[in-house]
């Protein structure tokens, strides 16, 4: 079979293009090279000890909408219990003291009750989906796109039309970089990923719940840029008490190759760390698990209208906040409105 479009990647920009293209009557397939779905809109499940299973969010804790467009899906998602208004603004961590949320930053930051990932799933509802299909070539020939995985797999190679790539800019010029312009290729070139580590600390069922829901640390020493109590997004009645904390960029750079047993010494590190933040209590959590992300803070410069297109006649997308200024807004923007540009063109089926 040959679609339309193919999608490298699930995450929220892959799969908000996806839904936009189908809304016209593409055609659209995604691939995705894990089970999981929504990129670092990421949640994992815990067991406690009394073998229920709680979700944390290890990936983007919670998101913003500005746009006049996302906010009306945020709102759409809210109506159908996808998401809520978590808070208004978070305290700050810095020269030593704990600083209540800033006036002027006030603005609703919205999470998930199921956790993150609730946004890829629902995203995904209706969307042909090949899962555990990871790309490892990808070529043109007579105008169609071919997606080659495994060569044992049923559904490879994967023949569209057109392509959108929505994998971290440095794994999709590996893939597509050869479809670029010099120019384009030197743009995004200049777009850096900052790495994270974070750890989910599962306390006591009978800790006390702290006073804040999330701390921004603004310690350019630090080794902490993110305190939160994750437990608060569940509701009353939550089965289990879990905090979450992301290191900052500084001490996560020097973990990229780090070994499992590495990780966990991490781990441990920043939980005496967060002592100084939280209190005594978060040096000692019955469990922790520790999670490496490598392309976790997108910088550098916006591309144009939020998405990158190749300059020749090859109907190849780029796609993803890395594109449009981070944030789960920016990755769900930057999907829609390249969809759109390929639908303008006339090329969506």
């Amino acid at each position: 079979m040959i679609h339309d479009v193919a999608v490298i990647g699930a995450g929220v920009s892959g799969l908000a293009a996806a839904r936009r293209l189908m809304k016209e009557g593409s055609s659209v397939v995604v691939v995705e090279k894990s089970r999981g779905l929504g990129g670092r809109a990421a949640t994992r499940r815990l067991s406690t000890g009394s073998g229920i299973e709680v979700s944390v969010d290890h990936g983007a804790q919670f998101f913003t909408a500005r746009d006049i467009r996302f906010m009306e899906q945020v709102s759409r998602w809210q109506e159908e219990g996808v998401c809520f208004p978590w808070c208004e603004g978070f305290m700050t961590w810095k020269e030593g003291a704990l600083h209540d949320p800033n006036p002027e930053w006030k603005e609703p930051r919205y999470a998930c009750r199921e956790g993150m990932s609730h946004l890829g799933r629902r995203l995904a509802e209706g969307v042909e989906m090949l899962r555990e299909f990871q790309v490892s070539s990808v070529s043109l020939s007579q105008g169609l796109w071919e997606l080659d995985t495994d060569p044992l797999h049923k559904d490879s190679p994967l023949l569209a039309r057109a392509l959108f790539v929505s994998a971290p800019i440095p794994q999709a010029v590996h893939l597509v970089g050869s479809y670029l312009s010099k120019e384009q290729r030197k743009l995004i070139g200049r777009i850096r990923y900052g790495p994270c580590i974070a750890v989910m600390a599962r306390y006591p069922d009978s800790t006390t719940p702290p006073p804040w829901r999330g701390i921004q640390a603004r310690d350019p020493e630090g080794k902490i840029s993110w305190m939160a109590w994750d437990s608060l997004k569940r509701g009353e009645g939550a089965t289990a008490a879990v905090a979450v904390i992301h290191a900052s960029k500084g001490f996560s750079s020097h973990l990229l190759d780090a070994s499992k047993e590495e990780l966990r010494g991490a781990g441990e590190e920043l939980l005496r760390e967060a002592v100084m933040i939280g209190g005594p209590w978060m040096s000692a959590p019955l469990e922790f698990i520790v999670h490496r992300w490598r392309y976790a803070h997108p910088e550098g410069p916006n591309v144009p209208g939020g998405f990158l297109r190749a300059e020749s006649e090859e109907l190849l997308y780029l796609i993803g906040d890395g594109l449009n200024g981070g944030r789960i807004e920016g990755a769900w923007l930057s999907g829609v409105f390249a969809a759109e540009d390929l639908l303008l063109r006339g090329r969506g089926k």
